[in-house]
């Protein structure tokens, strides 16, 4: 008899230490998924679901009209800083280049058009603190009566599309938006549109990474943008539009050991927390409001860095699925604390033995639960 005692404690206690281990497998399993997902995630060129619906893609170059008054574009980003996840924004500095034939230049002196009103950025917010000049007083005349001006601009720019279903493993699309400016050039009179320019080799300096982020790339596109207002006209206007998406990726690693590796932590106390025995209330009670109260720290500080969203992110999932454990087990605390104050002195034993099934059934089903929903609000974000 005195041999099965120790026995039966050593189960008990392999019983509870399977539990934590599969949560921690679990949830390292999920977080290797959704790293391999996020980095095989492709920005699409041909993909235009993040795009308004008033938004197209232009027609490709090769099958516009000989007459179709074309200018070419060019961007290069020296640097982007002061991003602001919160505020969906971000600054930048750089150059952009226009190339026109000699027949644009006739309908622009025509209009009384100058160079620097040919264009403008779609996306630009804070303009009184804005730069965006020509960097000669006059277009250059290239070789077969080409034109070509080039400018500097250093803006704040708004970024109403990032996603953080997927967050803190997310991916971050910086767009910098140029469009027609001029209503004599829109679709309903002579539409120009915008190409990118042939001689475009890159789009980013030395400066173009983000703390936090690892730089994918960019990608330059054309699109007709279609107003959904008239403005007071008779006609709906069309611009064309040239689109830089600057692609980043979340550092997986620091995103893991910020936020992910804390909330495992946590949820690991929690989860060992009944291998405390049953007689020990008062210390079994405290453990899972502690842990409550630090998860709702946790979320408090996440979502300081993000702006309100109407939906829930991958990791907010997380904490609900915590929250609703940590609250279980402070029940089911209750409920055998109250248990075993109230058994008579000669069913002790046997109380706090049913205590310990009960407490190991919750812990298995926790270590299931935390694993359901990770997978499923993962996948979910890719629906």
């Amino acid at each position: 008899m005195t041999t099965q005692k120790p026995r039966n404690k050593t189960r008990r206690l392999i019983l509870r230490l399977i539990p934590v281990a599969l949560v921690v497998l679990a949830i390292s399993i999920v977080w290797y998924s959704s790293i391999k997902q996020v980095k095989d995630y492709i920005y699409l060129h041909d993909n235009y679901d993040h795009l308004e619906e008033s938004i197209v893609p232009q027609m490709p170059l090769e099958d516009i009209r000989d007459d179709q008054a074309v200018i070419y574009f060019g961007i290069h980003v020296d640097k982007i800083y002061e991003l602001s996840l919160h505020s969906r924004t971000f600054s930048a500095d750089g150059s952009l280049w226009i190339e026109w034939d000699t027949e644009n230049q006739k309908y622009m002196e025509k209009h009384s058009i100058a160079p620097h009103e040919l264009l403008k950025l779609v996306n630009q917010i804070e303009r009184w603190d804005s730069v965006f000049e020509p960097t000669t007083a006059e277009p250059l005349l290239l070789s077969a009566g080409r034109y070509y001006q080039r400018f500097k601009f250093s803006s704040r720019f708004y970024d109403d599309e990032i996603n953080f279903r997927r967050d803190p493993f997310d991916s971050l699309i910086l767009p910098i938006v140029v469009e027609v400016a001029p209503g004599v050039m829109s679709q309903k009179y002579q539409q120009t549109l915008l190409y990118p320019h042939h001689h475009q080799n890159g789009f980013l300096g030395m400066s173009g990474t983000l703390s936090g982020y690892q730089l994918e790339g960019a990608i330059l596109n054309s699109y007709i943008h279609q107003y959904p207002s008239r403005f007071g006209e008779w006609y709906q206007p069309a611009f064309s539009q040239a689109r830089l998406d600057i692609v980043y990726q979340s550092d997986y690693w620091s995103a893991f050991v910020n936020w992910v590796l804390p909330l495992i932590i946590v949820m690991s106390v929690v989860l060992l927390s009944p291998a405390v025995t049953g007689s020990m209330g008062d210390v079994r009670l405290a453990i899972p409001s502690t842990a409550l109260l630090t998860l709702i720290f946790l979320q408090q500080a996440y979502h300081n860095d993000i702006p309100s969203l109407p939906y829930l992110t991958f990791l907010d999932q997380l904490f609900a699925c915590s929250y609703l454990i940590a609250m279980g087990l402070f029940a089911l605390f209750t409920w055998g604390t109250n248990v075993y104050t109230k058994a008579p002195d000669d069913k002790k034993e046997e109380t706090m033995e049913r205590i310990d099934r009960v407490d190991v059934i919750f812990q298995i089903a926790s270590v299931f639960a935390v694993a359901t929903v990770a997978m499923l609000a993962w996948f979910a974000t890719f629906s």
